[in-house]
């Protein structure tokens, strides 16, 4: 009966909630850090969960246009769309899953390696597919303990990696 009490409060409230955009503020954010970073160093913009909910392909397109070097996406699905809409930058995929490695090979999509395992399948899945060369990134725990190859993984990983040329 208490649950029912508290779903009708919920109900009962509504409101809107909206975000408002300043893509000036975004060109001016973006040009303020390449002036302050060396020219060699590339910057990447995430735009996962379609843009943080302002339009995945819009912004992505916009990004690209002002010369952003990489976008960053959480899953798979996402990259492709960024494709499907003309996007050419690299884009780093961060959650990369078995299923979706096909999807990553046919639309040059670069996964985020944080463990062994997702390592060995991906590579896998690219000697199968007949990649010639993809690039791969890799993440480190630096010490939240979340994802990434802990400091005392680094050799073993850089040997298994330099074992598989296609993988750059």
């Amino acid at each position: 009966m208490q649950m029912e009490r508290y779903a009708l409060r919920l109900r009962a409230k509504k409101h809107q909630t909206y975000v408002e955009i300043d893509l000036n503020a975004i060109k001016s954010n973006i040009s303020f850090f390449k002036q302050k970073l060396p020219e060699s160093t590339k910057i990447l913009a995430m735009v996962k969960a379609s843009s943080y909910g302002s339009g995945i392909e819009q912004i992505g397109q916009y990004l690209e246009r002002i010369g952003i070097n990489y976008l960053g996406v959480a899953y798979a699905d996402e990259g492709v769309e960024l494709r499907k809409a003309g996007i050419s930058l690299p884009i780093m995929v961060m959650s990369p899953e078995k299923e979706s490695f096909d999807s990553m090979l046919v639309y040059q999509l670069e996964p985020e390696i944080y463990s062994f395992n997702v390592l060995k399948q991906f590579a896998k899945a690219a000697a199968e597919f007949g990649t010639k060369e993809i690039r791969i990134h890799l993440k480190i725990d630096t010490g939240m303990h979340r994802l990434g190859f802990l400091p005392n993984e680094l050799n073993s990983m850089l040997t298994e990696i330099k074992s598989l040329p296609y993988l750059k």
